[in-house]
């Protein structure tokens, strides 16, 4: 009997003895953040600014209003707010969309360029945006100067069909005919430009909606504040890490 009784005072006294690892997540403060899918960056905004990459916790008891901007490439941005406490323990779930082929698809045939932005191809939309403003730019001042060439060609016909006398119905008719080729001149180039732009547009369409990269990709996706320039700090149970993310 008495060895029952000490084995049943045994696993009393266990049952209030705190096992080492578990006394955070019963009782201490701090955050733990979590996300669908994991991996993403997730920069905390208040009295403090923190970033770090779910799932994410931590030990560091932090209090008031905190603004949360969470990002991962080939998702679209979350942002969000939330009350934290400096005495219990806080959770933060965040849930992040796709982007998809289509919707950037879509984003380009609105305007060229827009959908690598949207799949944060920066350097190809900004190329794709570039390079229409230029072709129909110049598309533009074709079209001006086909309406010019135009003018001066009805002129010099009208010169030729009102001239009465051999050598000036030859003069004119050269000079009509001169003006009708630098019009004609004119026209084709501002035809060719139209068919640039219209070119440039499709493949920009095609571009954004086959070449959208795969979520989750890309180089350094998965390091705390390299997606974002600027400053980050990270604060886990064995030490604190800074930084300084600058884009090239």
């Amino acid at each position: 009997m008495r060895g029952i009784a000490t084995v049943l005072l045994f696993l009393v006294l266990a049952a209030f003895v705190p096992v080492p690892g578990t006394a955070w997540a019963e009782t201490g403060a701090g955050v733990v953040i979590t996300s669908e899918p994991p991996g993403v960056i997730v920069e905390l905004s208040g009295d403090h600014v923190l970033r770090g990459i779910t799932p994410w916790r931590l030990d560091r008891g932090l209090e008031g209003i905190y603004d949360i901007n969470a990002f991962k490439f080939g998702y679209a941005d979350w942002h969000g707010r939330t009350v934290l406490s400096a005495t219990h323990r806080d959770s933060i779930f965040v849930r992040l969309t796709r982007k998809t082929p289509t919707a950037a698809a879509l984003r380009s045939a609105i305007l060229p360029g827009w959908g690598q932005f949207y799949t944060e191809q920066n350097v190809k939309g900004s190329a794709f945006a570039a390079v229409e403003v230029l072709v129909i730019g110049a598309a533009l001042w074709a079209d001006a100067e086909s309406n010019r060439e135009e003018s001066d060609y009805l002129r010099a016909k009208a010169a030729y069909e009102d001239a009465t006398e051999i050598d000036e119905m030859e003069s004119t008719y050269e000079a009509m005919l001169k003006e009708f080729d630098e019009y004609e001149d004119r026209y084709l180039l501002r035809r060719r430009l139209i068919y640039a732009a219209a070119a440039v547009w499709v493949v920009n369409i095609a571009d954004a909606f086959f070449l959208s990269p795969e979520p989750g990709g890309g180089a350094y996706a998965e390091e705390p504040g390299l997606s974002r320039p600027g400053l980050y700090a990270t604060l886990e149970p064995d030490g604190a890490t800074f930084g300084l993310a600058v884009h090239f």
